[in-house]
């Protein structure tokens, strides 16, 4: 049985998500109930969540785990870029001494990733100025093309363009260089985004858990079994 998250009404999947993951249990002939965040802070399904697979938006995924206890999910700080752990308002100031930035949050989705370069951001305003982020150098050249990659067990499964140029295409003898260097710490199922320099080099932009994930085009049933077994990796393991 695989619990989708669906909207207020458990009438239709609440994302093009879940619409995944709902079309993916369909072709893999599972059973499947559209179940809604309220259903899931009702503390309704706590008896289940460490035996069924549960699939939905971050907030949604967030209140699963934190019905067992687990509160902060993510991957290995290691991210093959040099980063600073610093705060808002160190970032802040870096930035108008005339460095250019691209932050993370440490706490996973409190924001998007964005570029600190002096425009206002709105997702930004609410958060306290001692709020921790990860800082990277912004890179020298533009990127020209950005793919995600889907990894599971150690291999690349899919890869798809998101961004920039789709007929540039990352070196994927670099890629399979990175799964490598990753294996002895990294979960059975993530994604790597690769992005393609205007110089020609391919970089790490990033690395997003494999539970909460958008699907880029990738097939369903891949879709649905690379997020089924990260999440039995995270549920059945004590933190």
């Amino acid at each position: 049985m695989v619990y989708i998250q669906s909207n207020s009404e458990r009438t239709l999947p609440n994302d093009f998500d879940s619409s995944c993951a709902l079309y993916g249990a369909m072709g893999s002939a599972l059973d499947y109930r559209l179940t809604s965040f309220d259903e899931v802070s009702s503390g309704k399904f706590d008896s289940l969540i460490r035996q069924r697979l549960f699939v939905g938006s971050t907030e949604f995924m967030r209140e699963v785990f934190k019905r067992i206890g687990l509160m902060n999910v993510r991957l290995p700080m290691n991210s093959n870029r040099e980063h600073e752990i610093i705060t808002l308002a160190e970032a802040h100031e870096r930035v108008k001494n005339g460095e250019r930035l691209f932050i993370k949050p440490i706490e996973i989705k409190l924001f998007t990733g964005l570029v600190l370069d002096g425009v206002r951001h709105s997702s930004l305003e609410k958060l306290s100025e001692e709020t921790k982020v990860m800082a990277y150098k912004v890179f020298d050249s533009s990127l020209e093309s950005e793919w995600r990659i889907y990894v599971h067990n150690d291999k690349m499964v899919d890869s798809r363009n998101y961004s920039g140029e789709f007929v540039i295409n990352p070196d994927y003898n670099y890629v399979n260089d990175i799964i490598k260097a990753n294996k002895n710490e990294f979960p059975c199922a993530y994604t790597v985004d690769i992005g393609i320099l205007k110089s020609g080099e391919n970089v790490v932009v990033e690395y997003n858990v494999m539970w909460a994930i958008g699907n880029y085009g990738i097939p369903n049933d891949i879709y649905l079994r690379l997020l089924r077994d990260r999440y039995f990796e995270i549920v059945r393991i004590k933190y």
